[in-house]
């Protein structure tokens, strides 16, 4: 693999762009070369030191849009000068819920930015064949690279079953929140009510299909989900980690409803199970997606029917990563997706 410009974690809160030299590509890799990456909420944590296995030197990123530059010799079904986006990790293939399809659930995947496999901060990347999905030539490449966390929202949106005609709230408007917003409301559910932290991320919200949005500063979350939806939500994303907010999910649940947690958690944490248990709740995780989820993300992005770059607030040349890193931590203003242009497609706006 070719010397090329990579945004790399060296240690903690320090990121320095230079050359690096990539690995070769073996039977069922491809290099891709990466036109927009998205900065997730697993690299900032990684960036403060707090991911549970991700560690410095790293290049992190793996929510991107490329296209192919070279392909392994065992790959026969894409071609260089293909776009495509990826996973965030290689399934093993052989378990048992890899020949169920249930890859997300795999015990022996490879993840991407982990045990030096660098990631999509980068002008190239290296990518197994089982976790790249094609994409139309002439899609949009920040759509491109939404398409992994849209996935991992469409994964934990079809868990509950149907969302025809049932309400939703949201806990969190971060990028996954905000794409669970977006998938429930495409999914046809009949009013959607968000939160978040201050007032900033009600334009975001709304752009999102969202009905209402709730600014939860001041614990005001549960309050403001039922004045929008008396009696309680059918369905609640749980897309934040923040203290309290399994029992506020509860609370804002109507009876016999039901909890989704997508997020992840920076530690054990606590909650009253006694309420759940009255009022009969089914609470439900949902990790990472499947191929299948992909698919439908993709067909949706090419007919149009989501549309996921009002979402995208930042965007920066490559050359500008730790800048980037740092709005996404603690950037003035309204802050959502923020996003790499990795070869001069693009930059900051």
């Amino acid at each position: 693999m070719r010397n090329h410009v990579a945004a790399v974690l060296d240690a903690v809160r320090t990121i320095e762009v230079r050359t690096v030299t990539g690995p070769g590509i073996g039977p069922t890799d491809l290099l891709v070369r990466v036109l927009t990456t998205g900065i997730c909420g697993s690299d900032l944590a990684t960036f403060h030191g707090t991911h549970p296995y991700k560690t410095a030197p790293i290049v992190l990123g793996h929510e991107l849009c490329g296209v192919v530059e070279a392909v392994g010799q065992g790959v026969t079904d894409l071609r260089p000068g293909q776009r495509v986006c990826s996973a965030a990790f290689s399934p093993c293939g052989a378990c048992a819920a890899c020949r169920t399809g249930a890859v997300n659930l795999c015990r022996d995947k490879a993840n991407l930015c982990h045990r030096g496999w660098d990631g999509s901060f980068a002008e190239y990347v290296v990518l197994r064949r089982n976790m790249v999905f094609a994409l139309p030539d002439d899609i949009d490449p920040e759509a491109g690279a939404m398409v992994e966390p849209l996935s991992i929202a469409w994964h934990a949106a079809c868990l509950p079953g149907d969302l025809r005609g049932r309400s939703v709230a949201v806990l969190g408007s971060g990028s996954i929140g905000l794409s669970c917003a977006l998938v429930a409301r495409q999914r046809s559910a009949r009013r959607v009510v968000c939160t978040d932290l201050g007032p900033g991320k009600a334009v975001l919200a709304a752009h999102a299909g969202a009905d209402g949005y709730v600014d939860a500063a001041g614990g005001g979350a549960v309050r403001g989900v039922l004045s929008h939806l008396p009696g309680g939500a059918d369905v609640t994303f749980v897309a934040s980690g923040h203290p309290g907010v399994l029992d506020e999910a509860c609370a804002v649940t109507r009876p016999g409803g039901e909890v989704v947690v997508v997020s992840y958690f920076s530690g054990p944490q606590t909650c009253s199970v006694n309420p759940m248990v009255s009022a009969e709740l089914t609470v439900r995780f949902s990790a990472l997606s499947t191929a299948s989820d992909f698919a439908a993300v993709i067909s949706r992005l090419a007919s149009g029917a989501i549309d996921p770059v009002p979402l995208i607030t930042h965007r920066f040349p490559l050359t500008r990563a730790a800048e980037a890193m740092r709005v996404l931590d603690r950037g003035p203003g309204v802050v959502g997706k923020v996003m790499l242009h990795c070869a001069g497609e693009g930059g900051e706006r």
